[in-house]
């Protein structure tokens, strides 16, 4: 049964939030490009499993809102907020953070050939002692 780019997209959504590295892996093609908010490109799918693994453990919970989506032909493009937490020397931070941020995803052959995200970048870093 064929899917939509749109549910392709939005199954890699759900696959993010559940952060399912084989779900992920399965809806992504092997020349994978993944293009993070600085502009920083990585391609291939078992890098992406690398990066998304390093991801998920140095901001653990993270998840995926979307409240909006344009699909047109092979091109979604998401928009939300996505937000999570920090570790730092082992220890996941109690406070969390969340950016408003878009996707653009490009689906081939039933899998996400390209992921983009676009948001402010200020949420990387955690925050400092006397903060927390």
């Amino acid at each position: 049964m064929a899917h939509s780019s749109l549910e392709i997209a939005q199954a890699f959504v759900k696959a993010v939030n559940a952060a399912d590295l084989p779900a992920m892996r399965a809806l992504m093609t092997e020349d994978h490009t993944f293009t993070d908010a600085r502009g920083r490109s990585t391609s291939g799918v078992e890098k992406m499993i690398v990066g998304w693994r390093y991801f998920f453990e140095a901001f653990p919970e993270y998840w995926i809102r979307v409240d909006k989506v344009i699909a047109d032909g092979s091109l979604v493009a998401l928009f939300g907020e996505a937000g999570g937490k920090w570790r730092i020397d082992g220890q996941v931070l109690p406070h969390s953070w969340s950016v408003r941020a878009a996707w653009l995803g490009e689906i081939e052959a039933g899998k996400v050939k390209t992921w983009s995200v676009c948001c402010d970048t200020g949420w990387a870093k955690p925050p400092a002692k006397e903060e927390i």
